[in-house]
């Protein structure tokens, strides 16, 4: 049983299998908003196609081990407040994703891969901290390369193999579209011209450069900082470029919600430098890092714990955040009064 679909198999194969040569897939990502020229499902999309797609690869690679490809779990958090975006709050994203990877565990497989399509910050970091601590507590490698492999991509750390890939050079329209931000701009847009072109409305072509409005408060305090701030690597949760993410988040959920910013912003990016080849090198790009960390994670040159990517640095949006601050508040509270 080289490459299966877990929903296949039956009690006695699933006994008979050899669970030290055994990979799970699983992919999460929920429905969202991607502008008006993409489906609600475009992360789903995206999660299911790495997972399936690294888990043809690997098997190709290593016939003697079993790969089993996960039904998709459908949710997930920072999903754009729009009608038609299904949204969870985020304990119960990493709480499911807890709950989940612990019923694998307890089952005997050894090898977890989440593959994910969407890139809200608390979605990631909810998912990248449930797949540390199921492999701290189960003594299993569960992870996702997701997150560390679309960032590259989207700040052009991957142009010379996109390029590569393409037989030549990008073109200045395509670069600057490709780094003005993504949430189905011209990356996603591409990819889904790749997957399934029918699903792309064809207006894409013609959309113009779009992003949420920057919560000004916010952006003043990440402005301050650039100015004061050289070296901030050992602070990420206060670094410039992280407030500014955060004002932009803010600002997009204003927006959302009370037009803040003007007109009801759908997407951020460049649409219109969307193509299928692009897409096609998007693809490749994304199966190619996911492979080489899981090749990493098997090989045991990487642990599970240390598959990590910018989602797992700052600490105000990992999950129970907020608690722990509201504790450890209490705490000096009731200390100062019984003083």
């Amino acid at each position: 049983m080289p490459h299966v679909d877990a929903t296949e198999l039956t009690y006695t194969q699933v006994r008979s299998l050899d669970l030290t040569r055994t990979i799970c897939f699983q992919p999460m990502s929920a429905l969202e908003v991607h502008g008006p020229h993409l489906p609600l499902g475009m992360d789903c999309f995206m999660a299911r196609w790495m997972a399936e797609e690294t888990g043809r690869r690997f098997a190709a690679a290593r016939p003697d081990w079993t790969v089993i490809q996960l039904p998709a779990l459908p949710l997930g958090t920072d999903e754009l407040p729009l009608a038609g975006s299904m949204n969870a709050d985020q304990r119960t994203v990493y709480r499911a994703l807890r709950a989940h990877g612990r019923s694998l565990a307890r089952a005997g497989y050894r090898y977890i891969v989440v593959t994910n399509g969407h890139g809200g910050p608390r979605h990631a970091a909810a998912l990248e901290y449930a797949c540390r601590r199921i492999s701290k507590r189960h003594g299993v490698q569960m992870f996702t390369p997701s997150i560390l492999a679309l960032h590259r991509i989207i700040t052009g750390q991957c142009f010379d193999v996109v390029e590569s890939i393409l037989g030549r050079p990008l073109t200045d329209a395509e670069r600057r579209g490709a780094l003005a931000g993504e949430h189905a701009g011209t990356w996603e847009t591409s990819f889904m011209l790749a997957e399934r072109r029918a699903l792309v409305d064809p207006g894409y072509a013609s959309l113009p450069l779009d992003g949420p409005p920057a919560f000004a408060p916010l952006m003043a305090v990440a402005d301050r900082l650039g100015r004061t701030q050289r070296d901030t690597a050992h602070d990420p949760s206060a670094s410039p470029s992280t407030i500014s993410s955060l004002a932009h988040g803010v600002g997009w959920l204003l927006n959302a919600h009370y037009g803040y910013g003007g007109p009801t912003v759908t997407y951020q990016g460049d649409p219109s430098c969307a193509s299928a080849a692009l897409g096609h090198a998007f693809r490749e790009v994304m199966v190619r890092e996911c492979l080489t960390t899981v090749d990493a994670v098997v090989n045991g040159r990487l642990q599970a714990t240390d598959v990590r990517s910018i989602a797992s640095d700052p600490p105000i949006i990992q999950p129970y955040f907020w608690r722990a601050v509201g504790i450890a508040t209490a705490a000096v509270v009731a200390a100062l009064l019984a003083l």
